[in-house]
């Protein structure tokens, strides 16, 4: 690779970050640069690992620190994410030394490394040393109760209203909840840079005065997604989908909730999201029937 020049920790280098935009813009569809300017970036959390074939980037892998809350313990993974080649450079081994240089610097400095893999590339990472993992989601019927077609309209269900045309002070007080959430399910992420990402315009977020406690959900066909709660309390579930009871006839939730009981749990399946992992200690995830959110997703 002596003939491009690796770079990393190059957050606020304007040039360099420009040339990961391109590259993502070119291979996601997307870029990283109102995220950076909204202060989301840290540095010690989203480690871009690149290589540069002049001014442009052309191949990059980088690595995420994840913190989890999993049965009141608190553990570190590393996610891998954001691995791109430009087209004009495949089939030169850029994916592979720069994944091989990600594991080795990260390995020993974590309780385990993942990431989400496209059904296309099923048999790539496993030349890594990853091993495919099963991932679960819980689901329930709610109490049947009469659809409100006001509510639908207002955006107002129960104790919970949806934030609409959130102001800054909205958003400020949403990542102060962010910061000091305590964990309201069986595996909790703490990273609020991901949450930034996502949620920076706070789309589908609600908010409970009563309960205190956002949650960010999803109302489709009467069917309740629900994404995460967050508060700085502990709160009970079932006041939640009490709340979205006139709305809604089932919960499905992309989180693995504290209690189970209740719940019907499914081996999640979606289109190009395979979980694939490095470490003993993320076997627990198909072993223990947990669920990463898809807003852990990086």
């Amino acid at each position: 690779m002596m003939q491009y020049r690796y770079v990393t920790k190059y957050k606020d280098n304007d040039s360099i970050r420009a040339a990961l935009n391109q590259l993502t813009r070119e291979t996601f569809g997307f870029d990283f640069e109102s995220w950076y300017q909204n202060g989301y970036w840290k540095e010690d959390m989203y480690m871009p690992h690149s290589l540069m074939d002049g001014d442009r980037m052309v191949a990059n892998v980088s690595a995420n620190r994840m913190e989890f809350v999993i049965g009141g313990e608190s553990k570190h993974y590393i996610q891998i994410g954001t691995v791109m080649t430009a087209k004009e450079y495949l089939g030169q081994g850029l994916g592979r030394y720069l994944m091989e240089k990600v594991i080795d610097t990260y390995r020993d400095e974590c309780d385990g490394i993942y990431l989400f893999g496209n059904d296309s590339v099923l048999d790539y990472y496993p030349k890594y040393g990853f091993q495919v993992s099963k991932e679960y989601i819980y689901k329930k019927e709610l109490p049947v109760d009469e659809v409100k077609e006001e509510s639908l309209e207002l955006n107002k269900f129960g104790k919970f209203i949806k934030i609409e045309n959130p102001s800054n002070e909205d958003r400020i007080k949403f990542f102060d909840y962010v910061k000091q959430a305590v964990s309201n399910d069986g595996m909790t992420m703490r990273n609020v840079g991901l949450m930034g990402f996502y949620l920076h315009d706070l789309e589908d977020v609600y908010y409970s005065e009563s309960l205190d406690t956002y949650v960010v959900a999803d109302i489709k066909n009467q069917a309740l997604y629900l994404s995460c709660i967050i508060a700085k309390k502990k709160v009970e579930l079932k006041d939640i989908l009490d709340s979205f009871s006139e709305v809604a006839d089932e919960v499905v939730l992309d989180f693995t909730p504290s209690n189970i009981d209740g719940f019907e749990v499914e081996e999640f399946q979606e289109e190009d999201c395979t979980l694939f992992y490095i470490g003993e200690d993320l076997k627990r995830i198909e072993r223990e029937h947990l669920h990463f959110p898809v807003i852990s997703h990086a």
